[in-house]
């Protein structure tokens, strides 16, 4: 069997058939005529349920980790990962570095292309999860296909042959992915050819939901920038014209919920709604006192009272609003 991991710990690995029989039968998910690997180190204990079949390799690891816990683990050759968090979390490191190349918590996974290397798993106290899918060459650029097309970047990553590690961000295993991977290991199939009919259409399933969460999550970033930067001109408009304008008027201008603008603003904008809409007044204000307005006249154009306004310009300017002129000439 081609493991595409390798636990890279050789003085670990158990090769009694009584401790390994033991170790499968107490898993949360036996594998019927899966090829089994089990590991003992100090502190943690792995058990490896793969198959191997011509176009995909998909294999279910359940950890053990009495405390926090580092596992040196070998990648012998590029390759499209489908990492899937059952339960638990998983850290992947490149060898002695700190940086976290993957960082998956439980109900999540990510599409990740890994070159060939060394890496660390880094695993907390308690049982974790993890089920993975290789899909190989032969399955992925048999032929062009839409799907797997420009935008897919661990996708590209591999068809490039990149040296240093491509990771997809963080999606969500509710809905199709998670249901069908706990189906599987529920109920893998109880003979070779029944076994390979379902890996075949999890595979696939899988890699089609990841393509396409993937585009989604690509969509939604390009809609939000693009809306959070309507939100920004109509707030400069409204400010600039003495319309009233705040958090929720925004929202229902957009048909948003105040909940999600906020969100949207403080991602794409880089600072919160509520304080650009002050900050906006604020300017608006400052530059009516010195074309000569009151502070009365300045604090009705924007909305707020000439008390609430002159405490506000006073937090901003370290002075009063009367004394704005003053300040300039000084």
């Amino acid at each position: 069997m081609r493991l595409s991991l390798h636990i890279d710990c050789p003085e670990a690995r158990v090769h009694g058939g009584d401790a390994i029989q033991t170790a499968v039968a107490s898993s949360t998910y036996p594998l019927p005529g899966a090829e089994v690997r089990y590991w003992v180190g100090r502190g943690w204990r792995v058990l490896e349920q793969g198959y191997d079949l011509p176009d995909v390799y998909v294999c279910s690891i359940e950890v053990a980790a009495t405390g926090d816990v580092t596992i040196p683990i070998r990648c012998p050759r590029h390759d499209l990962y489908g990492f899937y968090v059952l339960a638990g979390r998983v850290r992947l490191t490149g060898a002695g570095a700190p940086t976290a190349v993957l960082d998956t918590a439980a109900g999540h996974y990510r599409l990740s292309y890994l070159p060939a290397a060394a890496y660390t798993c880094h695993f907390g106290a308690g049982k974790h999860h993890i089920f993975y899918f290789v899909p190989k060459d032969t399955l992925l650029f048999r032929e062009p296909s839409p799907e797997l097309g420009a935008g897919i970047a661990p996708v590209e990553a591999l068809r490039a042959r990149l040296g240093t590690p491509k990771v997809s961000a963080s999606l969500s295993m509710a809905g199709m992915a998670g249901d069908a991977i706990r189906r599987f290991l529920r109920h893998p199939g109880a003979t070779y050819l029944r076994r390979y009919l379902a890996i075949q259409v999890l595979a696939m399933t899988l890699l089609l939901e990841a393509c396409e969460a993937l585009r989604v999550q690509e969509g939604a970033g390009k809609v939000g920038a693009l809306l959070a930067q309507r939100m920004r001109t109509y707030i400069d408009e409204r400010v600039a014209d003495g319309g009233d304008v705040d958090t929720a008027s925004v929202a229902r201008r957009f048909a948003v919920s105040y909940v999600y603008a906020k969100m949207i603003f403080r991602k794409h904008i880089g600072q919160p709604i509520g304080g650009y809409i002050r900050g906006c007044k604020l300017e608006q204000a400052r530059r009516m006192l010195e074309a000569g307005d009151s502070p009365t006249q300045a604090a009705r154009y924007v909305c707020w009272t000439p008390a609430y306004f002159s405490r506000a310009f006073r937090a901003k300017y370290g002075y009063p609003p009367g004394q704005h002129g003053n300040a300039i000439s000084s």
